[in-house]
């Protein structure tokens, strides 16, 4: 991907993806959904696969699950096909690699879906009945202000310190990330049935991964962690076979585990869609992390993400000032930046490269 290219819209990247696939010999299947994008166009999660028909040993890539965040990723997943036209994998593996999972959210600018749920909160939700999250009640009306106008950051950090002296850092940052049921306009919301993409992707899951012995879901995000580098987030104790087997294949100074871990600097979260693949098959040897390309503080992310929340419920993406919300959150998941796109690509590229090889070479 030439450095400084990295497409502003969900249907540039869709053809490039599809574009990368015909270049090197490889077909695409698209799954639409329903809802359409800003200019009426259709929607869809693309796929193409790329060596076994039968694998023993898959290696599944993801990107755009949370939408506004899926372009890096989409360059990721066309250099990757590129890579792998030219350089055939082992005769019983195979890389499957899904373009823009949440592609309403991608088309628009968002993290959440068409209904404003957050598709890594919603795994499967028509069988599961996931926990309250008591602490998002008390943050919600916090996080999203009823107010006429658009909140000023000084409200928010008004109120979140105050909020974080009575109940502490950790209480607050986990309430409003780990996922929340009781707010379908809020942050963060995990939906109350399981969403046409998430279902999507169980089918293409039991398409792809079923038989399979061994296999590893690499699910791109942005945002988390130092900005330009690599973090492996990974909802899996230190020391678990999970944990193994990322310390034994990448760096590792990027892997986080958050489950057991008092230096995480996130907590684990309810519905994630890898961890629901992984579980799918538990005959099977699977593993799933969440890789994230640092972009922005957690600062940042709150101030970009509170009002572009207020925009959505409240505001008008036409008007200028609530455009420039939009544009703002857009960047703050995909920085408007050529030293960070050239260092996360390359820290990304570099690390889906460790992924098919720990994958091809699993004996």
């Amino acid at each position: 991907m030439e450095l400084g290219r990295l497409p502003l819209t969900y249907d540039e990247c869709r053809a490039r993806f599809r574009r990368a696939a015909m270049g090197a010999g490889i077909a695409t299947v698209a799954h639409s959904i329903a809802a359409p994008g800003p200019d009426g166009q259709e929607l869809t999660i693309d796929v193409a696969t790329v060596g076994a028909k039968d694998p023993r040993r898959v290696l599944l890539v993801m990107s755009g699950v949370h939408g506004v965040e899926g372009f890096a990723g989409s360059a990721l997943q066309c250099d990757l096909i590129t890579a792998l036209g030219s350089d055939p994998l082992p005769a019983d593996t195979a890389v499957v690699v899904v373009h823009a999972v949440n592609p309403w959210g991608m088309a628009w600018w968002r993290r959440q879906n068409e209904q404003n749920v957050d598709l890594n909160r919603n795994w499967r939700r028509d069988d599961d009945q996931p926990a309250h999250n008591d602490a998002y009640d008390e943050i919600h009306p916090l996080a999203c202000p009823d107010t006429p106008t658009l909140p000023t950051t000084e409200t928010l950090f008004a109120a979140a310190g105050d909020l974080v002296a009575q109940r502490g850092l950790v209480w607050v940052r986990d309430g409003i990330t780990m996922g929340q049921y009781r707010h379908p306009d809020g942050l963060h919301f995990g939906g109350d049935r399981t969403e046409e993409s998430t279902r999507i992707i169980e089918e293409l899951a039991g398409e792809h991964l079923g038989g399979v012995e061994r296999g590893f879901v690499f699910d791109l995000h942005t945002g988390h962690g130092p900005r330009g580098e690599v973090t492996f987030l990974s909802d899996a104790a230190p020391g678990s076979t999970q944990d193994e087997f990322l310390h034994s294949r990448f760096d590792p100074a990027r892997i986080e585990p958050t489950v057991d871990n008092p230096a995480a600097t996130t907590g684990a979260k309810s519905g994630q869609i890898a961890n629901g693949i992984r579980d799918l098959f538990p005959e099977a040897m699977l593993y799933a992390s969440s890789v994230e390309l640092g972009t922005a503080s957690d600062e940042e992310q709150l101030i970009a993400t509170y009002q572009e929340q207020w925009v959505h419920r409240r505001g008008l993406r036409e008007h200028p000032d609530h455009a420039s919300v939009v544009w703002a959150y857009r960047c703050c998941f995909t920085p408007d930046d050529g030293t960070w796109e050239r260092d996360a690509l390359a820290a990304g590229a570099g690390q889906l490269a460790a992924a098919v090889r720990a994958v091809a070479e699993w004996s």
